[in-house]
This record gives C-alpha cells, sequence and structure tokens, in this order.
C-alpha cells in the first residue's frame, strides 16, 4: 500500500514538473544545430534540414561535449563488462522466436505511451491504430507476444513526449550522454520522464519485478532491443575514428526519421494523389 501511495504521489509531482520543463526549454534559446524553428503541424521544415540542404545541421548542439565523453567512456566500461557479455549470452541461450515474442511483448506494454502521445499530437487515426493493435495483441496475441496487428498488415509506429514536445516546436536543447541510457537531449530526457507516466508496469509491478522489466526494456535501449542492433553498435564502434561523433550524428538521424518520418511520408503520400488525381 505505501509503495502504490508513494508511486501515486511520485506520478503527481512529475505531472507538475513537466510544463515547467517544456517552457525551460522553449524559451532557453538554441544554438545552430538544433531545430529552433518553430514547427507548423502542416509543414515540417526540419525535413528539409535533415535531408542535407546547404544549411543543414550538423546536429544536437553540445556544449557539454567533455562530460558527454567522460560519461560514454563509463557507458562503455559498463557495455564491455556487463551488457555485451549478457548481450552475448541471451542471443545464443535464447532461440530466435523467443527473442521475436519478447520484443512483441515489450512493444506491447508501451503502446499506452504511443497512444497518449498520438492523442497529443492531434494524429486520431494513428491513435485509433495505436488502441486497436493494443487490444487485438492484449488479447487474441497472448499479452503481445504474437503481433496479431503485423500479420493483418497494421504496422506499429513509435511516437513519444519527446516527438509530441519538437512537433509543438519546443527545442531539444543540449546533446546529453546518459549513465547507462546513453545519448539523448534534455528534451528526449524530460519526455522519458513524462512518457514513464503512461507506462503500466509503473503501477502494478513491484521494485524487484519494475527493476527487471527496465533492463529488458530500458537501459542502453534494452536487452531485447539491444541484442536486435547489436552487431549495427559494433560495427559502428568498430569503423569510427571518432566513436562519439559518429554515435551523436547516428542519434540525430536516427531520432529526427522517428520524430518526422510518419508526416513525411503522409505528405509525399498526398502529394502523390494529387499529382495522381485527373484533372478536369
Amino acid at each position: 500500500m505505501g509503495s502504490c501511495s508513494a508511486r501515486r504521489w511520485l506520478a503527481a509531482v512529475l505531472l507538475l514538473l513537466a510544463p515547467g520543463l517544456v517552457v525551460l526549454l522553449g524559451t532557453n534559446g538554441v544554438a545552430r544545430g538544433d531545430e529552433s524553428s518553430a514547427v507548423q503541424p502542416q509543414h515540417d521544415p526540419l525535413f528539409d534540414e535533415v535531408g542535407g540542404g546547404a544549411d543543414a545541421p550538423a546536429g544536437f548542439p553540445d556544449p557539454l561535449e567533455g562530460m558527454n565523453r567522460s560519461l560514454l567512456r563509463f557507458n562503455e566500461e559498463l557495455d564491455r563488462w556487463v551488457l555485451d557479455p549478457f548481450t552475448r549470452i541471451y542471443r545464443f541461450l535464447v532461440p530466435s522466436p523467443v527473442k521475436r515474442s519478447l520484443r512483441n511483448a515489450v512493444a506491447n506494454v508501451n503502446s499506452p505511451v504511443i497512444l497518449a502521445n498520438d492523442v497529443f499530437q492531434l494524429e486520431l487515426h494513428d491513435a485509433g491504430i495505436t488502441l486497436w493493435r493494443f487490444v487485438i495483441n492484449s488479447t487474441v496475441g497472448i499479452g503481445g507476444l504474437i503481433d496479431i496487428g503485423d500479420l493483418l498488415n497494421v504496422p506499429r509506429h513509435s511516437s513519444d513526449f519527446d516527438q509530441t514536445l519538437a512537433i509543438y516546436g519546443v527545442p531539444s536543447g543540449p546533446f546529453l550522454v546518459l549513465p547507462i541510457l546513453g545519448p539523448n537531449t534534455v528534451r528526449s530526457s524530460a519526455g522519458m520522464v513524462v512518457d514513464l507516466l503512461f507506462r503500466p508496469t509503473v503501477y502494478f509491478l513491484g521494485p524487484a519485478e519494475q527493476l527487471t522489466f527496465t533492463i529488458i526494456q530500458g537501459g542502453s535501449s534494452g536487452l531485447a532491443l539491444r541484442e536486435a542492433a547489436f552487431d549495427q553498435i559494433r560495427a559502428l564502434h568498430e569503423s569510427s575514428v571518432d566513436y562519439y561523433a559518429s554515435l551523436r550524428n547516428a542519434y540525430y538521424q536516427n531520432r529526427m526519421a522517428e520524430i518526422w518520418g510518419r508526416r513525411r511520408a503522409r505528405e509525399a503520400q498526398a502529394q502523390a494523389r494529387v499529382v495522381s488525381e485527373p484533372r478536369p
């Protein structure tokens, strides 16, 4: 009872703090590399920047580079001695169908976060898809172990509070490397706190179970997701002259694609429909 009450108080405090974080991020001013322009729902100017025009930004502003490099070295040692061995053991022992089911279950548990942010972004069609997928996967899909939505060609999409803030024009703030969690920004770090409030496991798992789930889902992309990207992470590390700079740029490109990808695809589809419509 006491643990449940403490979590409710924590949720209330975080909800009260979240608007202040948004205001702080929105009024602090941004370096040239950030998505500083206010984004209108009808047009996403950041697309043009990510596309690589003459004035394309190099990435998120990074005034804390010295501290970030130190934290990256800490994370690399943690990877070397703890996470990488666990990932290799997990990869060797767990059959591929089980790993796929575990990734599906982790994604399904995150569906309420996606649903909330779809609504925040006024993406009601996507919200309906997310709700349908969550219900069908949680029931027929046995708690999300089987992705029924994917089998029926209803693809999953991602959405989070960092994305919501970006769409409403809130700048990212500086690039951050967090212990265990890895690459982030000030905005995405605040977004993770808000997203946590919409994750069901926070409210019905005890401390030990929540820690286990966090290890699977959270730290350094989570064991299930980390295993899926293990080869790409190692290849980036081995091929980079400056791994920190490569990681920062890769995070920027991937994050921008996650934030704006669906909107760019819809915009392209709408333009294609206009072009293909017969003229009177």
